[in-house]
């Protein structure tokens, strides 16, 4: 994903926090405990202990990858925290979900042809299904969530450690 900040990346109005190296190990659960999808990681034993704020001025650019584990404490200032997000794959990283169809996937393609063969690689994956009482914007997915591991302490710590 790169995210162009339009307005300043701070700690105080919740930057993104990632797990550097975190992108080459286990998929961890975003789902609920009655089974549906919440978009955020709810593993009972998660300690986001090796996230490192992203501070970025406004007109920057972060990038990480997909399966890196993100996410952002609140947003404690008067200020927003706006950002433009574009997500960017391989055109033979077929989505496991959502496919919008043939064109349509099609059009999206930036660099190379179109192709139906998918290069499929031995990763570990957890399909983001079923979906939540909730729908929409990721932010109501994440509304129902039962614990939020992104939190001022967890900031505050990851500051301390740099």
């Amino acid at each position: 994903a790169v995210g162009i900040a339009i307005d300043p990346m701070t700690l105080e109005n919740g930057c993104l926090l990632v797990v550097p190296g975190s992108h080459k190990g286990p998929v961890l659960s975003h789902h609920h405990s009655k089974g549906f999808f919440v978009g955020a990681v709810t593993e009972p034993d998660f300690e986001p202990r090796d996230a490192v704020p992203i501070l970025v001025d406004a007109g920057g650019i972060s990038i990480h990858h997909v399966r890196t584990l993100h996410g952002s404490a609140p947003n404690t200032s008067p200020n927003p925290r706006r950002l433009l997000l574009y997500q960017y794959c391989a055109n033979d990283a077929w989505p496991l979900v959502g496919f919008p169809g043939w064109e349509k996937f099609n059009e999206n393609i930036l660099q190379g042809e179109p192709t139906n063969v998918p290069r499929v690689t031995d990763v570990p994956v957890r399909i983001p299904l079923p979906n939540g009482e909730k729908g929409g914007s990721l932010y109501e997915t994440q509304s129902m969530m039962e614990k939020r591991y992104y939190t001022m302490p967890v900031l505050e710590k990851a500051v301390a450690g740099r």
